[in-house]
């Protein structure tokens, strides 16, 4: 059966459809829509949303929000509230306190729905605006105060601070326009961190003692160098070995062998900074971050952890009481001193170092300190 024609032999015309355009009107349309708007805030925003894509996990994307953007684009100072209801983030964002009053986790949402209308938007503060006296509050010399709410569906689940002395890069709807886009960029790149950053956790932490695990050491020190040498800080590494484990597991059977460890890491780790980190890297190894430390503050917090555990008593719940030892090899890294051209080498060179000292300690008896000083062993 043909279909019937149209007489006139003209196409049939889509109710709603919008108007078709030729070729040419549609080049014509697109060269004369043009804006006008700040070259130095769309150069800087291009640059930064390549560092935000690139940021490997959720650690270098906080990095980037609260020490990398406020000098890309010589702002005073950036701050980043982020909604946390279950405390899930506060435990996947390592070392979070080093940011101080620069990172707030806030377990109601309210506090930030309080900075924006029913409809979250980039807002312009200046210092009459009551609002200022909640963001920010921490900082001095800020006239001027860039918010950007972070947003998934629409809901809020974040709100980052920019502290401006004026307010010359946003002067108008095209930069708030490319501030709003910059905004859902910063947002994407959250959430997918965030999800990265759960599965990871999972692989990436030991299950006995929920501490990090090889790979998840392999990464901390690497992050932890890279933050050691923008900010020029020392570093230093404890290696800790639990003294005759071999002879404690096979005396008492792997049952308590694994509560002696969880024991361990649960004591050293209850006397930690909140920016230092443990890892277990074997049976009976563990490794220590300690970040801004000297070797000197490496050997006396070393020294205080073998005490500890020489007068720590482990009731393995069976009626029988442990006691046990541990030996330590430190190795401390200076920026200042020696510079690291391949980072990779330099974590294994730390570790290595660390190890040696380590078993100059067991070789000496046990229940000793010893520090290396990448290349000697004191």
């Amino acid at each position: 059966m043909v279909e019937d024609q149209d007489p006139d032999g003209a196409d049939e015309v889509i109710q709603g459809a919008p108007p078709a355009v030729s070729r040419t009107e549609l080049r014509e349309r697109r060269l004369a829509e043009t804006v006008t708007l700040n070259r130095f805030l769309y150069l800087q925003t291009q640059q930064l949303e390549q560092m935000l894509l690139q940021a490997a996990d959720l650690q270098a994307l906080i990095e980037i929000l609260l020490v990398s953007m406020p000098r890309h684009f010589s702002f005073r100072v950036s701050e980043l509230w982020l909604y946390d209801p279950e405390n899930m983030l506060a435990e996947l964002i390592v070392g979070g306190q080093r940011y101080g009053h620069s990172l707030q986790l806030h377990e109601d949402v309210f506090t930030m729905q309080e900075l924006y209308d029913l409809d979250p938007d980039v807002e312009l503060l200046d210092a009459t605006d009551s609002r200022m006296f909640e963001v920010l509050k921490y900082e001095q010399g800020i006239e001027y105060a860039l918010l950007m709410p972070l947003t998934d569906g629409g809901r809020l689940i974040g709100s980052l601070h920019l502290g401006l002395q004026d307010d010359h890069l946003v002067k108008g709807e095209h930069e708030e326009q490319l501030i709003a886009h910059l905004g859902a960029i910063i947002s994407s790149c959250f959430r997918n961190a965030v999800s990265t950053q759960q599965v990871s956790r999972l692989t990436m932490l030991d299950p006995l003692t929920q501490i990090s695990n090889p790979r998840g050491f392999e990464k901390d020190i690497a992050r932890e160098i890279a933050r050691a040498a923008r900010g020029e800080h020392a570093l230093t590494i404890l290696i800790i070995e639990i003294d005759q484990f071999e002879d404690l597991h096979m005396h008492y059977g792997e049952r308590s062998g694994q509560y002696v460890v969880k024991k361990v890491a649960e004591r050293i780790s209850s006397d930690l900074r909140s920016t230092d980190m443990m890892a277990r890297l074997s049976l009976s190894r563990f490794a220590l971050l300690i970040p801004d430390s000297s070797d000197t503050l490496g050997q006396e917090i070393a020294g205080r952890m073998r005490d500890d555990i020489e007068a720590f008593a482990v009731d393995d719940g069976r009626g029988a009481v442990l006691q046990v030892t541990i030996s330590v090899g430190i190795v401390t890294w200076e920026p200042h001193r020696s510079g690291a051209v391949d980072m990779p080498q330099l974590a294994r060179q730390m570790e290595h170092a660390a190890g040696q000292a380590l078993a100059i300690s067991q070789m000496q008896g046990g229940n000793r300190v010893t520090l290396s000083r990448l290349g000697k062993t004191d």
